[in-house]
């Protein structure tokens, strides 16, 4: 497995994407909440990969499925507090946007695409 980090900074915005590529071997991602802000913000996943979300402020997060006015119902934590970790396993190919109930302007993407023959 390799992963690939792209950190591009625009007009003092910094944005970051990784890819995470594997064979027959389940992929596994970790994406850190630190500062109300999910990093990366946006992963590249193939089918079959889990994410790790882990919550680094001393504050209560979650990672909720969709976007504040339209909530998907795939996935949902529920309020996590320091520390304490939320994984899910992305089992079909799509877009997956989500963000935090509790803060939304937190957001985020998982692109998740088919598997390779």
């Amino acid at each position: 497995m390799f992963c690939i980090l792209s950190i591009a900074t625009i007009a003092g915005i910094s944005t970051a994407t990784a890819r995470a590529e594997s064979s027959n071997n389940q992929a596994a991602m970790n994406v850190n909440i630190k500062l109300f802000t999910f990093k990366p913000k946006a992963l590249e996943v193939p089918v079959g990969t889990t994410v790790v979300w882990t919550n680094g402020d001393a504050v209560d997060h979650t990672v909720t499925n969709g976007t504040p006015d339209k909530p998907g119902a795939a996935f949902d934590s529920g309020l996590f507090n320091l520390g304490k970790t939320f994984s899910f396993t992305f089992a079909q190919p799509g877009e997956y946007n989500y963000y935090c109930k509790k803060h939304d302007f937190m957001r985020g993407t998982v692109k998740v695409s088919p598997a390779k023959n």
